[in-house]
C-alpha cells in the first residue's frame, strides 16, 4: 500500500512497480459477482379453510391469481439489501412481479417464464379434507418421487433451473449482481445448482420472502 503522497513509477517490462530500490509485483484481485433469491410475499387467499383433494386444483388456481398480502411485507433490511442491486428478474406470475414491485418499486424489472415455480400435481380425487398447505406438501412430495408429475416433471424442473443457473450467471457476470424475486421450489432448485458449481453463501429459499445470497469470483 502507498503512503500519502508517494507515488509508483511506471510498471517495468516484468509488470512490477518500482520503489527506489524496492519491486512490488502487480496482483489484480478478482471481482466477486453475486446472486440473490428471493422468494415472493405471501398470497392473499385461504390458506386455512380445509378442502378435499378433488379441490386442490382450484385452490392453486386461486392462489397463483390472488394479490399478494399486503400485512405480510418485506423486512427493512430486505429492502435495503437490494436497493442497490442493477439487475431485478421476475417470472411472469403475479405473486412475483409484486413482490419486484415491493422489493424494487419504479425500477424496471426483466420478466422471463424460465423462472416460473416449478409445476405441482393438482389431479388429486381424494375425498379425505386436509388444509391447503397440507395437501401442497403431499403433492409436493409425490412428484419429488416421481409418483405424480403435474404440469412438469422433477426431471424436467431440474433441467429448468440448471438453465435459469446459467441465465442468472450471465446476468451476474454482466451487471455485478442480480435479484431473482421467485418461487419457493424452483428458487431451491437453482441454489443447489449455483452451489454445485462454486458458488457460495447461506439463506432460506422456502419461506415468505425468504432470500439466499450467493457469491462468486469473476475470472
Amino acid at each position: 500500500m502507498l503512503g500519502c503522497g508517494e507515488r509508483a513509477s511506471a510498471p517495468d517490462s516484468q509488470g512490477r512497480c518500482i520503489f527506489g530500490d524496492k519491486a512490488a509485483t502487480l496482483q489484480s484481485p478478482q471481482a466477486m459477482s453475486e446472486i440473490l433469491l428471493i422468494r415472493h410475499g405471501r398470497p392473499d387467499c385461504d390458506h386455512r379453510t380445509w378442502i378435499r383433494g378433488r379441490e386442490f386444483g382450484t385452490w392453486v388456481t386461486c392462489y397463483d391469481d390472488a394479490p399478494l398480502d399486503k400485512s405480510l411485507k418485506p423486512a427493512p433490511e430486505l429492502l435495503e439489501r437490494v436497493s442497490t442491486v442493477p439487475c431485478v428478474v421476475t417470472s411472469p406470475l403475479r405473486r412475483s412481479l409484486e413482490s419486484a414491485s415491493m422489493l424494487a418499486p419504479g425500477r424496471p424489472v426483466l420478466t422471463e417464464a424460465l423462472f416460473k415455480e416449478a409445476g405441482i400435481p393438482t389431479a388429486l380425487p381424494l375425498r379425505v379434507a386436509l388444509s391447503p398447505g397440507a395437501w401442497d406438501a403431499l403433492a409436493r412430495a409425490a412428484w419429488l418421487l416421481g409418483m405424480a408429475a403435474g404440469d412438469e416433471s422433477f426431471r424436467e424442473a431440474r433441467t429448468r433451473a440448471a438453465h435459469a443457473a446459467t441465465r442468472l450467471v450471465a446476468l451476474a457476470r454482466q451487471h455485478g449482481a442480480v435479484l431473482l424475486v421467485g418461487h419457493g421450489m424452483l428458487n431451491s432448485l437453482i441454489v443447489r445448482v449455483l452451489r454445485g458449481s462454486g458458488w457460495t453463501g447461506k439463506g432460506n429459499p422456502r419461506a415468505y420472502w425468504g432470500c439466499v445470497a450467493l457469491q462468486n469470483a469473476t475470472p
